[in-house]
């Protein structure tokens, strides 16, 4: 399986595998994404607002599986719907931010104090947005009573 990374820059998000970018992960946790056609370097660990996150082995059910956006990274916002009658979270969308909880990919609502896993056999998963573009869709995930 390759493992899927993205990173933030600051303002815009770049897949490690688009035309003429290189991702490299070094030993000491620090990593550098840059052109690989001479171009120098995009974002690097060493940039206060990068960050590097890793694609989950989820897809959004809604996306085009042949494309790379159609994974699920951490810190996506998801939307997650149960399609089971009768399941134990009821039929309301849980939205929440993809995080890796005890070695598992789950989606996190801290609003609601409410993790779930992010692999269901039983509900379809749709990235809404993401933590750094979209920030707004986790302050709409409010607590339903």
């Amino acid at each position: 399986m390759n493992t899927a990374y993205r990173v933030w820059d600051g303002e815009q998000m770049h897949y490690w595998d688009e035309d003429h970018l290189s991702l490299t992960l070094k030993n000491d946790g620090s990593w550098l994404l840059w052109h690989s056609s001479g171009g120098g370097c995009v974002v690097s660990s060493d940039d206060e607002e990068a960050v590097l996150m890793k694609g989950t082995d989820q897809f959004d059910i809604w996306k085009d599986e042949q494309e790379e956006e159609a994974r699920i990274y951490a810190r996506d916002i998801v939307q997650q719907e149960e399609t089971a009658i009768g399941s134990v979270y009821g039929p309301e969308p849980f939205i929440g931010e993809v995080k890796m909880v005890d070695g598992s990919w789950c989606i996190v609502n801290e609003k609601k104090e409410e993790c779930r896993p992010l692999f269901s056999e039983t509900a379809t998963n749709k990235v809404i947005g993401d933590v750094y573009q979209n920030p707004e869709l986790l302050e709409g995930a409010e607590c339903q009573k």
